[in-house]
């Protein structure tokens, strides 16, 4: 066989090694939502479209948010890959790298992932509504790899979460609480 053909048969096979097999979705969920400043609003990051037989194996990727609507109090990772706490899996996230970038990992030191379903969540990310606004969430820097290793390609989604500011209490309720103040001033004037 000639040095050339040689080439090409190893640049093929280079590039059928580095092409993703399948392709999947990350996403968020909620795929959008509005919450009120000062509340707490759980995100799910889910990983959808697993082909029979395809397992994920490893995840790494950056969660971007706007810091000045959003902070991120805390992440808890699924279980399809592992329990962290059993030894089953290795949590490699980095956390906080930047203002509005938080990153995520975890490798699965299981030899069997096959119950994986074909949908599932990676983590759940808890955030703190800060301040009236609209913050994007996508994803960035993401690399998913197969149970053995090899890459795997997927669909980025994105989301809006917007916050809107803390409701001024309204007519109905003030008219409500004049009441009731009436009704404790009359009670008082004819018992006491």
């Amino acid at each position: 066989m000639s040095f050339f053909k040689q080439s090409l048969i190893a640049a093929a096979l280079a590039a059928a090694v580095a092409t993703p097999a399948w392709s999947a979705s990350l996403d968020f969920v909620p795929a959008a939502g509005t919450f009120a400043a000062g509340s707490n609003i759980n995100i799910d990051v889910v990983i959808s479209g697993l082909a029979a037989g395809e397992q994920l194996g490893a995840f790494d990727f950056v969660v971007n948010f706007d810091p000045a609507v959003l902070g991120l109090g805390s992440y808890q990772l699924g279980s399809q890959l592992g329990n962290v706490g059993a030894f089953e899996a290795l949590d490699t996230s980095a956390g906080a790298i930047a203002g509005g970038q938080f990153n995520l990992g975890q490798v699965s030191l299981l030899w069997d992932l096959s119950a994986q379903p074909a949908s599932f969540t990676l983590a759940t990310l808890t955030f703190s509504a800060l301040t009236a606004g609209t913050s994007s969430l996508h994803f960035s820097d993401v690399t998913l790899g197969d149970a053995w290793g090899a890459p795997l390609a997927a669909d980025l989604g994105s989301t809006l979460v917007n916050v809107s500011a803390v409701p001024e209490p309204g007519m109905p309720a003030m008219l409500f609480a004049g009441l009731g103040l009436l009704g404790l001033m009359a009670r008082r004037r004819l018992h006491g």
